[in-house]
């Protein structure tokens, strides 16, 4: 994997570096919603390449890079957030926010949406950015 972003970047391999999603202190399902601490970092580069785990019994990567593209890559910082009983005269639930579930995400924004990988995606193809968050295990290479 290395070789083949050393190789994309055209740069040696101490000269990449990647960032993926962590569950630094998880505690319970990450099938919850989540609260954005703090403004997103952009980590700019002019370079990125994704690397996604593949379903094998060995450690298998599919990896895509493609110069022309302008994605932009972001370190969210989020924390779980946990409904926990009722509050107030209509019963809604009131939101708590548990420290102990942080997560570290690595986020990829698509510039362009009119790329034929992305039209069925969204509704207005071509006019805005898509983002989305990547799963742990994914890694977002960059020089």
């Amino acid at each position: 994997m290395v070789d083949f972003v050393s190789g994309a970047f055209k740069v040696a391999p101490q000269d990449t570096k990647f960032i993926t999603t962590t569950h630094p202190t998880m505690s319970t399902s990450s099938l919850k919603n989540y609260k954005v601490l703090e403004s997103p970092k952009e980590i700019k580069s002019s370079r990125k390449a994704a690397c996604h785990p593949m379903l094998y019994p060995y450690a298998v990567f599919f990896c895509q890079y493609d110069e022309e593209l302008s994605e932009r890559v972001f370190k969210v910082s989020m924390v779980g957030e946990d409904t926990k009983g009722e509050c107030g005269a209509l019963n809604a639930p009131s939101i708590q926010t548990h420290p102990k579930d942080n997560i570290n995400a690595a986020a990829v924004c698509h510039m362009d949406s009119a790329r034929a990988a992305l039209l069925n995606l969204i509704d207005k193809q071509g006019k805005s950015p898509m983002c989305h968050f990547c799963s742990a295990g994914d890694l977002i290479w960059f020089q």
